[in-house]
């Protein structure tokens, strides 16, 4: 039997987006690790996302730990950094926030009907999201865990609920 070689540049050189694809807008409220952006900016591109939007006050962010991290995608995307002040003004009016978030009134993603045109928002590793940026979403999901150990990276939380969108919507 011959030697088989995939290779996802291979796998999907042609592939293209569903038809009526509505695009996420992923933000990352006060992410620290330049890493986790990366991720999360890799993510995006990944689904094909409208944009990547990082809400942060550091000004001295390490961009060339967040472009090792993101690879090709630092440049595919479009991806941005703005103040909590900005954010409102940044996302459409006919997109619903959905938090990823545990919380006391958190649903689980796997029975939450995720919609269309959506603005995913992921917390800070340490801190989660400030209830204030809370109070601007319509769901607050997360992802059901059974382990010892209840919490995920949040590029790992984000890249669950992002493909369960993608299922939902678009399989």
């Amino acid at each position: 039997m011959a030697k088989r070689t995939i290779h996802s540049k291979y796998l999907f050189k042609n592939k293209s987006l569903p038809e009526k694809y509505c695009l996420p807008i992923i933000i990352g409220y006060n992410i620290k690790t330049p890493e986790n952006i990366g991720n999360i900016i890799r993510l995006g591109d990944n689904v094909g996302c409208k944009e990547v939007i990082i809400v942060s006050d550091e000004e001295n962010m390490r961009v060339s730990k967040i472009k090792r991290t993101a690879s090709s995608s630092f440049d595919s995307i479009s991806w941005s950094f703005c103040s909590i002040e900005e954010l409102q003004s940044k996302i459409p009016a006919d997109y619903n926030w959905i938090a990823i978030e545990t919380s006391s009134d958190s649903l689980s993603v796997f029975q939450t009907k995720l919609p269309q045109k959506v603005a995913f928002i992921v917390g800070n590793e340490a801190s989660g999201i400030d209830p204030k940026v809370l109070d601007l979403c319509s769901e607050i999901v997360h992802i059901p865990l059974y382990g010892n150990n209840t919490s995920l990276n949040v590029s790992h939380a984000l890249a669950a609920v992002l493909f369960e969108w993608q299922r939902q919507n678009y399989m």
